[in-house]
């Protein structure tokens, strides 16, 4: 490929700042430039990632960073599939259940949903069967509202935010508690069969059938409309990727399951990406200073340089220093300003940023309304915009080349592409790739400039509405249909 030594970034026009202030902001734009090798670093190390990961066990003394756990999913949906399933996920502190009805006609599909809050003193205990039960009156409060019958006992899929370690398609081991959730005894219990009893106790006519990874989620309730879907992405506080691998590759499973290989040909893949580390990605101070300040130092580069979790502190980082040179008009010793504190500088405001035109009234706001700065000029709005800019245009081309990476191991591999027939979508789910405007086209516009034009042809990316929630009851159906939900898996 051509020009691998030339950035991808584009220059931003600051008319209304002093020369002193535009040569001030080269330095920044010189960090959060991205060369096209280095994209081209990324992907080839995403691949080799990818295979080392389905290859070697996590017992060897060096861990690769990509996981690569089984989904325990095969086979694909068809779009024609039909019945009405129930699912269940939890995310952070809000419980989302839903109804699903699937109308086949390929995809038709209606939804019912209702969200709930987990409150705070239910995050932590001694007990996790009081946090299940309080999800069972959820669920049972749900039911009542849409006026389910107890003669029908319902099949549900669970998507969870927790660390889980599958061992088949309807039991998981708890491996971590994120989100500020705290019990003492749930390391080590299976997820599903607490919920299961938590549902008998409250005697709801729901069997859990399955449970998934949200990116594996997201590439079924893609798939059920778009049956060519192989790849699921979700891109928002977090990021992961699952995709369809062959079954014979999967070198680690099959030492463990090798009555698998006769029976299943392509499996769902979690490959957990957001442990890329920084050696395949060039980094600066400021995400150094944002590393130091995470309380997972050392680990997870990939998502504390293109999440919503960590972006918008990248930005304030990058104010806070600014200001302390007087490039910007508003200092931070103002005990009103709320840059002062770290994760005050929400990533959403840099959406508003970023897509401001003219005056910036959206920037002035957010940073005289939201972090109450005091007035600002308009080069200040305009060097937060472009700061917004690049660190947003950085997470997008880390996350185009990682695509690329996962399209570069399955083409290779002649997984879901034949280039002499139709080829493949990427779904996408998150609200960061929703609503940050320019993320999409950036995305899509690296991941074409990676991989050959016979290949990028043959692709389509959508952005997935109601991912999670419709793809675990996508993955209920999937486990009903093929009567999968038995010791076996």
């Amino acid at each position: 490929m051509a020009n691998f030594d030339k950035p991808i970034t584009i220059r931003y026009k600051l008319e209304n700042c002093s020369v002193d202030q535009q040569s001030a902001l080269e330095e920044i734009e010189n960090l959060f430039q991205v060369s096209q090798d280095r994209l081209d670093i990324l992907m080839r190390g995403v691949s080799q990632e990818m295979r080392d990961g389905l290859h070697f066990p996590e017992t060897r003394d060096t861990q690769n960073d990509l996981k690569m756990i089984p989904s325990f999913v095969t086979g694909y949906p068809t779009g024609n599939e039909k019945g009405t399933y129930l699912a269940l996920e939890i995310s952070g502190i809000d419980i989302y259940v839903c109804q699903v009805q699937l109308k086949g006609e390929g995809g038709k599909l209606a939804i019912n949903q209702y969200q709930y809050k987990i409150p705070d003193y239910l995050t932590v205990g001694d007990n996790m069967s009081t946090l299940v039960s309080y999800v069972a009156d959820c669920v049972a409060d749900f039911q009542q509202r849409v006026g389910f019958t107890t003669e029908i006992v319902y099949a549900m899929g669970i998507s969870l935010g927790f660390a889980v370690r599958q061992t088949c398609l309807n039991k998981g081991l708890i491996v971590a508690l994120e989100h500020g959730f705290e019990y003492t005894d749930a390391i080590g219990s299976d997820i599903v069969e607490l919920f299961q009893k938590g549902f008998q106790k409250r005697r709801l006519s729901i069997k859990v059938v399955a449970m998934a990874n949200d990116s594996v989620c997201t590439l079924l309730a893609h798939a059920y409309q778009h049956p060519s879907t192989r790849i699921g992405i979700v891109h928002s506080a977090g990021t992961n990727c699952a995709y369809y691998d062959k079954v014979s590759n999967m070198e680690t499973f099959l030492s463990q399951h090798q009555d698998w290989i006769s029976d299943h040909t392509h499996m769902i893949v979690n490959t957990e990406w957001c442990d890329i580390s920084s050696k395949y990605m060039p980094s600066n101070k400021f995400d150094e200073m944002v590393d130091l300040g995470s309380n997972n130092k050392g680990v997870h580069a990939f998502e504390k340089m293109t999440t919503g979790m960590y972006l918008g502190e990248l930005a304030r980082l990058i104010l806070v220093y600014y200001a302390g040179l007087g490039v910007l008009s508003f200092g931070m010793d103002d005990e009103e300003c709320l840059l002062r504190f770290p994760y005050r500088f929400d990533t959403s405001y840099m959406y508003v940023c970023e897509a401001d035109e003219d005056s910036l009234e959206g920037t002035r706001f957010v940073l005289e309304e939201m972090c109450r700065t005091g007035e600002t000029t308009l080069a200040d709005r305009e060097i937060v915009k472009k700061i917004c800019d690049l660190v947003g245009q950085r997470a997008a081309l880390f996350l185009g080349a990682s695509i690329a990476g996962v399209v570069r191991y399955m083409v290779s591999d002649g997984i879901g592409l034949d280039l002499e027939g139709d080829g493949f979508a990427i779904s996408i789910s998150g609200d960061l790739y929703k609503d940050f405007s320019s993320f999409h086209p950036r995305v899509c516009e690296t991941l074409k400039t990676l991989i050959p034009d016979e290949v990028a042809a043959k692709l389509s990316v959508g952005i997935v509405k109601h991912s999670r929630i419709v793809g675990a009851a996508i993955v209920a159906m999937m486990a009903e249909k093929r009567n999968i939900n038995n010791d076996m898996f």
